[in-house]
């Protein structure tokens, strides 16, 4: 029941702080209103197809779904993410490294 609650939280939780009804949401996600209500319901289990169709078009974290959220990710945290995104390995790499010498650097002006 954890999970079910768990991706039922979530999946609304997305849903409406984009103002989506559950109609809409289903018809952009290609699912049935139906699994869009037994996930927000916590009924039934999602098949696997329908749950990664949600979970990538709403941008949640699969560990979200299955863990809980640690702490909320803010506006910044998720542009970053959705940058690294679209970029190779060697570029997050590389942002990393740059990343862990900006926060050093600014660390040392504190």
């Amino acid at each position: 029941m954890m999970a079910k609650k768990l991706l039922g939280d979530a999946v609304k939780e997305e849903r409406l702080r984009r103002n989506l009804s559950q109609n809409t949401l289903a018809e952009m996600v290609h699912v049935s209103l139906r699994t869009i209500s037994d996930i927000e319901n916590y009924n039934g289990n999602p098949r696997f197809e329908n749950l990664c169709l949600l979970v990538s078009f709403l941008n949640l974290p699969i560990e979200t779904v299955i863990k809980g959220k640690d702490e909320p990710m803010d506006s910044t945290m998720k542009q970053i993410i959705a940058e690294l995104n679209q970029c190779s390995a060697e570029t997050k790499r590389l942002a990393l490294g740059t990343l862990r010498g900006l926060i050093s650097a600014a660390s040392e002006k504190q």
